[in-house]
């Protein structure tokens, strides 16, 4: 083994859906370990990829069939960010819209709604909010799949070099 070559720390891959209704307000759920409100999703099970990942657990939450139709953002956060020992990978990918009032409620009992986006801040915790705004300037913008790291788009420029980005 090469001398620089470390033991890579664990990492738990995210997979996390943006559904929207007719009006175009976001599906939340409601955090198991927050009070506050989360996109549907969850972590891959091993040897799963990501865009698989997101409608298994949307359809666990939510009772609801969905399709990943466009991969928004990646975001990365270090394991020092919270004091874990594992980095996380978070994918939010596009599922479209869906045309009824409420999803079902499922035998997990997590509670869901439709939030109006001029209302998120209240309703999801703050890095959850800006992953949340920025898949929707993806998406309502027509932008690139954006990389962030600790919810802060960075720029990944052709060298490999990388800066932040406003």
């Amino acid at each position: 083994m090469h001398k620089d070559v470390q033991a890579p720390p664990p990492r738990e891959i995210g997979a996390s859906a943006l559904i929207l209704n007719e009006a175009g307000d976001v599906l939340l759920v409601e955090s198991r370990e927050e009070d506050e409100m989360v996109l549907p999703g969850g972590k891959s099970m091993e040897n799963e990829p990501p865009h698989m990942a997101a409608p298994r657990a949307v359809g666990n939450l939510t009772a609801l069939d969905v399709v990943p139709r466009r991969l928004l953002l990646i975001d990365f956060y270090p394991a020092s960010v919270y004091g874990n020992e594992w980095e996380t990978i978070n994918y939010v990918f596009y599922c479209g819209l869906v045309d009824f009032n409420a999803p079902s409620v499922t035998d997990l009992g997590i509670g869901h709604r439709w939030i109006e986006r001029t209302k998120i801040t209240h309703h999801a915790y703050r890095d959850q909010f800006h992953r949340i705004r920025k898949s929707l300037m993806v998406l309502d913008e027509g932008r690139t799949t954006q990389y962030l790291v600790h919810s802060n788009a960075v720029e990944v420029r052709v060298d490999g070099a990388a800066r932040a980005i406003s």
